[in-house]
């Protein structure tokens, strides 16, 4: 190992230690947001998300099921389902052809415990997410945490057939980084954004955020592979990271 090697080492390894630090006190504080707060704050970001025009403008939704102490999302299933918009919803693929269960492990217990077993086969094809259009609750099965996902005979959909995608989050910050789970499978995902500028006028992906307003901090560690919102909206803000 080359001493630039080394230094590289050295400094992934503190960003993971920044990161697992950032992830356990967030989850942390967002799970002891009382019930009442969660669901006034719920509303309030469930408001600002159909209110604006990136979502106003959208014929393609991507969405995700919630879980634990995120963010409802229930809200945001059922405006689409019942606004003619087209819902897609993340299947985790494992292998090119078995599903496993949803983007980001949400227990951070299970989370390290998924992260220790890497080791089991190295060779193993890279787990990914989906796309499927889901038109009704009868599209949607319980994987194996309990997560609401699409059944596997739902029609599969490409990434660059979307103009909007609603993704999940540990911490986010003012710079437009994202905190997720650990797994990386969004970050997979949206690493194949291409920019659609001049496709037939239409326009590029936008990719959001809601989160609760502790979920907000100062500084998210990240690395190259790390991909970016372009909208956060929390119950009292909402920042445009595009202009």
């Amino acid at each position: 190992m080359t001493n630039y090697q080394a230094i590289d080492a050295i400094s992934a390894t503190e960003i993971a230690a920044a990161k697992a630090g950032l992830r356990r006190s967030v989850i942390a504080a967002r799970d002891a947001l009382p019930s009442a707060t969660r669901t006034a704050d719920a509303a309030r970001c469930f408001a600002h998300l159909i209110g604006c025009a990136e979502f106003e403008n959208a014929s393609s939704v991507l969405s995700y099921m919630s879980f634990g102490s995120e963010i409802d999302t229930r809200g945001v299933f059922e405006a689409l389902l019942r606004g003619g918009k087209r819902l897609l919803l993340p299947r985790i693929c494992r292998g090119g052809d078995k599903d496993d269960n949803k983007d980001d492990n949400k227990d951070d217990n299970k989370d390290d415990n998924k992260d220790n077993d890497k080791g089991d086969d190295a060779h193993a094809p890279i787990p990914k997410l989906t796309l499927h259009h889901v038109t009704s609750h009868e599209d949607l099965a319980p994987g194996v945490w309990g997560i609401d996902e699409p059944r596997a005979g739902c029609p599969q959909v490409r990434l660059d057939e979307i103009d909007f995608a609603l993704v999940p989050g540990v911490a986010f910050d003012r710079s437009a980084h994202r905190l997720g789970y650990g797994k990386g499978y969004y970050d997979r995902l949206l690493a194949n954004r291409v920019t659609r500028c001049g496709d037939g006028g239409r326009a590029p992906l936008v990719v959001a955020a809601i989160a609760y307003d502790c979920q907000l901090v100062d500084h998210v560690p990240v690395t190259a592979n790390d991909q970016m919102i372009d909208l956060l909206i929390t119950p009292t803000i909402q920042i445009h990271f595009k202009p």
